[in-house]
């Protein structure tokens, strides 16, 4: 998966979770958005995110990269 494309699924995401259009979503990810992340990432993608990679999410950017890592990664 492409950077970019994770980086449209992050957008998506938080603004679904927002209630709010993709172009809306600030690049500051907040706690709350945050925690809706590591659910989605957790339920759609088997993962669950330990409290370091939580730590290391602080903006849309570090969430794309992260689950473009996540998407090479072999399933478990």
């Amino acid at each position: 998966m492409s950077a970019a494309t994770a980086r449209d699924e992050v957008l998506l995401l938080l603004a679904e979770f927002g209630g709010r259009t993709p172009a809306e979503v600030p690049e500051r990810v907040d706690s709350m958005e945050l925690a809706w992340l590591a659910h989605v990432i957790e339920q759609r993608h088997g993962r669950r995110l330990d409290d370091d990679t939580l730590a290391r999410i602080a903006t849309v950017s570090d969430a794309a990269e992260l689950l473009g890592a996540l998407r090479a990664e072999p399933p478990r």
